[in-house]
């Protein structure tokens, strides 16, 4: 699956799911739990597809170019915290 097929409206496929009481409560508050289940699923997918592609990608450079420098890994992070 790609983000790509998140952008686009998609047929629906009913499911049945055991929930956590909390999540439940909150789908239900949330005046259409179905709708809210669905694009919160959609984003949680998203985000493991990118992961998942930058996983890879950092393999494939790993492979190409070597291990990064963990001192350079650390400055770089220090950047962003």
């Amino acid at each position: 699956m790609t983000t790509a097929l998140l952008d686009r409206p998609q047929a629906k496929a009913r499911r049945s799911l055991t929930l956590d009481a909390e999540i439940a409560e909150y789908l239900d508050a949330s005046g259409n739990a179905s709708g809210t289940a669905n694009a919160l699923l959609q984003e949680g997918i998203a985000a493991r597809v990118q992961r998942a592609a930058l996983a890879a990608l950092v393999a494939e450079l790993d492979a190409e170019y070597g291990p990064a420098d963990p001192a350079e890994v650390e400055r770089i992070a220090a950047l962003f915290a």
